[in-house]
């Protein structure tokens, strides 16, 4: 995300838009017909508008609100439909352009990878690495190798290529602690599809090896926590992933005091919001239904009060959720300029020592929550 004014702009669809001009210049220079290039990066499109058109459903469906239903994201039903209506669209494709098109989606994984921060502490590393720089290096190198046969894709080379891209896959979801074990099945299953298919060269099976032992070398590097460090005197302060953010004291709706503090010892996930933003007023339903269903991790929403035109708007509008988590009022602003909140809605979570483990810039939803504080 970035800002513009008090709003903000989703940078990795921002870079998904590019990369299709992107693709779509590139394909032209190399020789692809207009009609090609259109039927490749055509199947991207259908898929975000599956994506959007689904989340607006999902949202109104949520909201009861067009207008609000606009910012919503859908969560995973949403990603689901996409995939399904990509999958339709490449199913269709000539096989002669399967090649273009796998070629394509690596760019766009690439560059998306590159934009989505996701960190991890490593040993003798005293701050957290840059894990999306580790993994977008993996696709860079799966891209070359991609370059080099996508004008005359064959079966073996399209299944192997699915196989390098799931392995990359399935190291991410392991180093940011969101690795699930149905991953790893699909990945032996279609690697024993690819073995059947089109038995794998020599030099295919060293790059396999590689690949293998650098997993193995990530596993045996990163601790049991991705990231997770201990909250002592020397903990550095701070508002990136690893660091503890400044700890305030502020009045609830009811005039009673909160201090961030009191919930060490929980996972917490601080929210600023403000009444008049739009992402703030579609993600709200999502918190309040993660918050009533999660007895261990404690929803705070901070108001920007000093943003607010009607404080009054502002305090009816969460009234309904306050039964689900804490509501409090940076009257003053100075909590808002202590985190550096420029635009809204701006979320981090902190696990039981304090420490930021994640932050999002913009709406999150139930999926983001789960993913994040699990």
């Amino acid at each position: 995300m970035f800002a513009i004014g008090p709003l903000n702009v989703r940078l990795d669809l921002l870079v998904f838009m590019v990369s299709l001009l992107g693709l779509y210049i590139g394909f032209k220079k190399i020789g692809l017909t207009e009609k090609d290039r259109d039927a490749v990066l055509g199947t991207w499109f259908a898929g975000f508008l599956a994506w959007k058109l689904s989340a607006i459903i999902i949202g109104l469906a949520s909201t009861g609100s067009l207008a609000l239903s606009l910012y919503a994201t859908g969560g995973i039903w949403s990603i689901l439909v996409a995939i399904a209506t990509i999958g339709f669209f490449v199913f269709r494709l000539a096989p002669g352009l399967r090649g273009y098109w796998l070629f394509s989606a690596l760019l766009l994984w690439f560059g998306v990878t590159i934009v989505v921060p996701k960190y991890g502490t490593l040993p003798l590393l005293s701050s957290p690495q840059p894990l999306h720089l580790y993994l977008a290096f993996l696709i860079a190198l799966l891209l070359v190798a991609t370059w080099r046969w996508m004008r005359t894709p064959t079966l073996g080379a399209q299944l192997w290529t699915l196989v390098g891209a799931l392995a990359i896959w399935s190291i991410g979801t392991y180093v940011t602690g969101t690795f699930e074990w149905w991953g790893l099945i699909l990945l032996f299953v279609l690697v024993a599809i690819a073995i059947y298919v089109a038995r794998p060269s020599q030099k295919a099976i060293q790059y396999g090896l590689g690949l293998v032992v650098l997993l193995a070398v990530i596993n045996a590097s990163l601790p049991d926590e991705t990231p997770t460090l201990v909250a002592d005197s020397s903990q550095a302060a701070g508002l990136n992933i690893g660091q503890v953010p400044p700890n305030f004291e502020l009045k609830r709706t009811d005039g009673t005091t909160f201090n961030l503090k009191d919930l060490r010892g929980e996972r917490v996930v601080v929210n600023f919001w403000a009444s008049w933003c739009p992402p703030c007023r579609a993600e709200m339903p999502d918190m309040a239904k993660f918050a009533r269903e999660q007895d261990d991790v404690t929803i705070v929403a901070v108001n920007t009060t000093t943003s607010e035109r009607d404080v009054d708007e502002a305090r009816s509008f969460v009234a309904p959720y306050e039964d689900a988590f804490q509501v409090v009022y940076d009257e003053d602003g100075a909590v808002g300029n202590a985190y550096r909140i420029q635009a809204m809605p701006t979320t981090y979570v902190l696990d039981e020592n304090g420490v930021i483990t994640a932050k999002q810039f913009g709406a999150i939803d139930l999926a983001w929550l789960n993913a994040h504080t699990n």
